[in-house]
C-alpha cells in the first residue's frame, strides 16, 4: 500500500477476485484515523458504472461523500485501485 501524504490520491492493492469487504478493509487503511471513523459501509455505494469496472463511492452517515476508490488496474496479481479525496 502506498499512501501518499499531502496528495488527495492514494493507491492500494487487493489479491485477484477480492471480496467486496476485503476491498472495503483496504480503503479504510489508507484514509484517516477520522475518515476511517465517519466511513460508513451501509451508506457508501459500491458501482460497476462499465463493463470491467468498479468504483466505491465512501460515504458518511449522513450520505456526504469522502472518496471515491476506483479500480485502475486488473492483472494475475492482483487488482490495483485509486482513492480521490473529497475536499
Amino acid at each position: 500500500m502506498a499512501k501518499k501524504k499531502g496528495n488527495d490520491l492514494s493507491k492500494f492493492s487487493v489479491p485477484p477476485f477480492a471480496s467486496d469487504n476485503e476491498i472495503w478493509i483496504k480503503v479504510l487503511e489508507v484514509l484517516t484515523p477520522s475518515e476511517q471513523l465517519e466511513a460508513s459501509l451501509s451508506q457508501s455505494e459500491f458501482n460497476d458504472p462499465y463493463m470491467g469496472g468498479k468504483e466505491i463511492i465512501v460515504k458518511r452517515s449522513d450520505q456526504s461523500d469522502i472518496a471515491v476508490a476506483l479500480l485502475t488496474e486488473v492483472t494475475v496479481d492482483g487488482d490495483e485501485w485509486a482513492i480521490y479525496r473529497e475536499h
